[in-house]
């Protein structure tokens, strides 16, 4: 004897839609009336789009954070960079002063030895020098 087939009209049987491959892993859904397909294929189109949009704000939020951390490398690099540019002129300034002390006792030094040299020319007479050719 073969076995007792269901309702043959799906109408009858009170269920519109229906899941094919009963446990399967794809999980697909027959349906018969397109207000029902309508209803499936915006949420499918709705949950697609929150997947998106999630996608889209994670993407958005690593760019930030990545601009900001290029902004921050950016402010240190500047940081020391004002800070090599300070010691840099201290330096040129240090050096400034060095060489402007210098000039001044040079100059003090050859006045002093000016007047020595005058004195010692009004004591002896100037030595002869010969220059060879």
């Amino acid at each position: 004897m073969a076995p007792a087939a269901g309702p043959s009209n799906p109408k009858q049987s009170g269920e519109r839609k229906r899941k094919a491959g009963g446990n399967g892993k794809k999980g697909k859904v027959f349906v018969e009336d397109k207000k029902d397909l309508l209803s499936l294929m915006s949420s499918i189109t709705s949950n697609k789009d929150a997947q998106a949009e999630s996608k889209v704000s994670k993407r958005k939020a690593a760019i930030e954070e990545s601009v900001q951390s290029l902004s921050e490398e950016k402010n240190k690099k500047s940081k020391k960079s004002l800070e090599k540019e300070n010691a840099l002129e201290r330096a040129k300034a240090a050096l400034v002063e060095k060489q402007r002390l210098k000039k001044n006792r040079k100059s003090t030094s050859t006045t002093s030895t000016k007047d020595k040299s005058a004195q010692l020319s009004t004591d002896q007479p100037k030595k002869k020098k010969v220059g060879f050719a």
